[in-house]
Parts: C-alpha cells; structure tokens; sequence
C-alpha cells in the first residue's frame, strides 16, 4: 500500500465502511430525498434545510445566503458564523450547493463546506477555520462521521501522509444515472490526496497517475496530425496540464479505445455502498487523475475529503 500512494495509484477499500448502523442508514436516506427535492425543484431551498438540521444547536449562527452569478452551476452558498470555545469565533463558513457539470442532461449534485473567498484560496490557508467548516459539515450531515471516525481509515491515511490528517474541504456528491465528472486532478496546495466513500448507489471509476495517462495519451494518439503535439510523455504531462486542446479532451472523456485500455490494464474501480477510494496527491505531476460515472437507475452518494497534515 506504500509503495502504491508514493507512485500516485489509487488505493481501493473494499466494503471499508460501516453502514448497518440505523441511525447511519436513517442518515443516509434523509440525504438522499433532500437532494432529490433540490432536483425536484419544488420550492427546495439549503438556507432552511441546514436550519432544520441545526435546530437546538448554538454552534452557528446564520449569516445569510447567496448565489454566485458568475458560476452558472451554482444554486446556493449557505453562509454560518461559528462559535468557538472562550468567546473565540469563526466567521464566514458556507455550504455551497451545485450541479457537477454544465451538461443540462446531467443532474448530479454536490455540496461543499469551506469558508471565505473561493477566488481567492483561503481555504489553503488557515487550518483552524478549516476545522470549523469541517464541523459545520458534521453538524449537518452526521453521516460524516462514517469516515471521520473511522478508526482503521484515519490511522491507514496518517500512515501513507507520514503524519496526522484531518479531513477537510468536505463535499458530499450525488451522482446522476449516466452523469459524474470528466478527466481531471485534485492536486491543491497542502493537500496530500483525497478519500471517497460511497455511502448509496454505485458510481464507476477510470483512475491512474497522470505519469501512466501521459504515456497512454502517447500510445493512442499515434501519428496522426493532432497527436504530434504530445508525442512524447513529457509533451503529453505538459498538454494534460493546459487543457485546451479539443482534440486531447475527446480523446480523454469521448474515447473508447482508451476506456477500453484503462479497463483492461486494471485501471477501473466500480464503488459500491462501504466501498472507499484514496487519490494520492503528491504535487502537480506525481497526482491520480480520475473520471466519474453514474451506475444504476438511482442517483448515488458519496462523501470526498481533502486529506491534510493536522497540526
């Protein structure tokens, strides 16, 4: 398992999870039906959801809610002040609702929890606000706590990280029959990977390290004109970086040849219920990149965390 985070290959848990517990499973449901209302429409609004949720708890306080105009996938950005212990205080939490894709066709969802300006990165920068946004996040969905108080989870990332983690930038999803996410990376400042659990449905993985995907880029865009470009893996890292090139995304997200040689070279993970999934993420080069897919008839969830040294 070491060998397999210091190269940057996905580490898969099976049935890691515990979800027998009813109080999971009642957890797990109201989730569900709370994000198919928000597809629904149907009046549907987080601000009172997290209220609901909330309700007897004098953690947070409300501080409004927004929507982003530039982001057209955005739907909601929930905003809570936190109150810490001796008066000490976190301002400018949120939980962001969202669609995952631009792709009107595709109708899964995500919430995020993180805190002061997106734009500008503060997430990266101040751990101890991260942790309240971590808490806001378990407050509200106490499903959490599946991963976060895993005991075998924490300590198996904390041994890989070479240090203590915590789990931050929380975001849970909700992946569509037939929608979840293109080609990409999670390599961010500070973050040393990401853990995924799938707590409901099934969702379909092709991951690797993007030294691996450069070389397959290469192997399959053979001679033709477009190909030359990144004819070599070095050219190929370096195109994977830029990502725009219409040609390297068809063949990326469109491209049956390269499904069916990821496929074939084990390089495809299905999620089921308990089912957990690490992405090492060791800096812009040495990071698993991944594509998503909706199974079944029924949207999924899931629960992504950014694994960080703590302090």
């Amino acid at each position: 398992m070491v060998e397999l985070w210091a190269a940057a290959e996905p580490i898969f848990g099976p049935r890691l999870l515990r979800l027998a517990d009813p109080g999971a499973r009642n957890a797990i449901r109201r989730t569900l039906s709370m994000l198919d209302r928000t597809r629904r429409g149907d009046g549907f609004e987080l601000e009172n959801e997290i209220w609901r949720r909330l309700e007897g708890c004098r953690r947070f306080e409300a501080a409004g809610a927004s929507v982003d105009l530039g982001d057209p996938r955005e739907i909601e950005k929930v905003h809570v002040h936190a109150r810490g212990p001796g008066g000490r205080s976190h301002r400018d939490l949120w939980a962001k609702l969202s669609w995952v894709s631009l792709d009107p066709r595709d109708a899964s969802l995500r919430i995020r929890f993180s805190f002061g300006s997106e734009r500008l990165g503060d997430w990266s920068r101040d751990a101890s606000r991260a942790v309240s946004a971590d808490r806001f996040a378990e407050a509200v969905f106490p499903e959490c706590r599946l991963i976060t108080a895993h005991r075998t989870l924490r300590r198996t990332c904390s041994r890989l990280a070479g240090r203590p983690v915590r789990f931050s930038e929380r975001i849970i999803f909700s992946n569509a029959p037939g929608g979840g996410a293109v080609f990409h990376h999670d390599a961010e400042t500070r973050q040393r990977g990401v853990v995924f659990g799938q707590l409901a449905g099934r969702t379909a993985w092709l991951a690797l390290p993007k030294r691996r995907l450069a070389c397959e880029v290469v192997r399959l865009a053979g001679r033709s004109s477009s190909g030359r470009r990144w004819d070599t893996p070095a050219k190929a890292m370096r195109a994977l970086d830029r990502g725009d090139f219409p040609e390297l995304e068809r063949l990326l997200n469109r491209s049956r040849r390269l499904t069916k040689a990821l496929v074939a070279a084990g390089d495809c993970y299905v999620l089921a219920p308990g089912d957990v999934l690490l992405l090492p993420s060791h800096g812009p080069d040495d990071v698993a990149w991944h594509s998503v897919f909706g199974l079944g008839i029924q949207p999924s969830l899931a629960h992504s965390y950014g694994i960080f040294g703590a302090r």
